[in-house]
């Protein structure tokens, strides 16, 4: 919170230094670049219902927002973030004795279209004080869930990289070979305040529908600890019931839900500034257009 107050202080500064320039503020600006952070929370195998802060981590996003109309604009956004959720700690005792855990690193490349309630009138410095609006989109999740090796393997036996965080993907604990990347639909809503003539300050929340059910790397069944072979460590990552007292599953136990997709939420809140108006190479005022301010006349000689 502190470093986002320092941002909209700072901002403040550049933006008063700026408007002192009176041919600055008369030509309008399409182009916003913007930057936040927030916090993210991952919803699976490992999550009860209800539960709105068991593996919260957080996001730091950056974006660029070009503006349409009054009221529509599209945003090109990436999202660094991170999940972690664990069986011992969902309070749910039928879960408990699988014992598995997980913690991911996550980028999301993403485009969306916002609806502003309140349209954007005359020039961007006469825009509302305070405009909500939704949001919906689709993107790009390149995600990797990683858990820590346990001292032991399954047969009681020291493993070699006890304490490391391995990548799960790679040792296939349902011997399936899932893709690191899906796609995911955003959508939610947010609202935005004018701090100063280019400046906002942005919250809003959304929610993300995924296309994978491997964001925890849990799905379908247990294959069994025999289909490993000697691989002592991908079998005692993919049944850790043994370290909690239990005897390693049979294959085709069932392991997880294939029927519901992973899905995760972010809530951020964001800078916005409005970038100078040549900054691409173009004034951006076009004849006809919604910049042109509303409400005067030209004067006839």
């Amino acid at each position: 919170m502190k470093k986002v107050l320092l941002i909209v202080v700072l901002a403040l500064l550049a933006d008063g230094l700026w408007a002192q320039s009176f041919y600055n503020r008369r030509i309008d600006r399409r182009w916003i670049v913007s930057g936040g952070t927030g916090t993210a929370k991952y919803f699976g195998e490992i999550t009860n219902d209800g539960d709105l802060f068991h593996g919260t981590m957080y996001n730091i996003e950056a974006g660029l927002t070009r503006r349409f109309t009054d009221r529509l604009s599209a945003r090109a956004v990436l999202t660094f973030f991170q999940f972690q959720a664990s069986d011992a700690k969902v309070g749910n005792e039928g879960r408990v004795p699988r014992n598995l855990s997980f913690r991911s690193v996550n980028f999301e490349l993403s485009v969306v279209g916002e609806i502003q309630l309140f349209p954007e009138i005359g020039r961007y410095y006469q825009r509302p004080l305070v405009n909500p609006y939704l949001f919906v989109g689709v993107g790009a999740l390149y995600y990797v869930p990683k858990a820590e090796v346990p001292s032991l393997d399954y047969e009681g036996n020291p493993l070699p990289d006890a304490g490391k965080m391995v990548n799960l993907r790679k040792l296939k604990t349902e011997m399936v070979n899932y893709s690191p990347v899906t796609m995911v639909i955003p959508f939610g809503v947010g609202v935005k305040m004018m701090v100063a003539p280019a400046f906002n300050v942005s919250l809003n929340g959304g929610f993300r529908y995924t296309f994978s059910d491997y964001l925890d790397d849990i799905s379908t069944v247990y294959p069994g600890v025999a289909a490993y072979g000697g691989d002592k460590l991908a079998a005692s990552m993919s049944d850790r019931s043994y370290e909690v007292g239990k005897n390693p599953r049979p294959p085709g136990t069932q392991r997880g839900n294939p029927s519901k997709k992973d899905s995760y939420f972010l809530l951020s809140i964001r800078v916005e500034y409005y970038l100078p108006p040549n900054i691409f190479g173009s004034s951006g005022r076009k004849p006809g257009s919604y910049y042109k301010r509303r409400g005067y006349k030209r004067r006839t000689p």
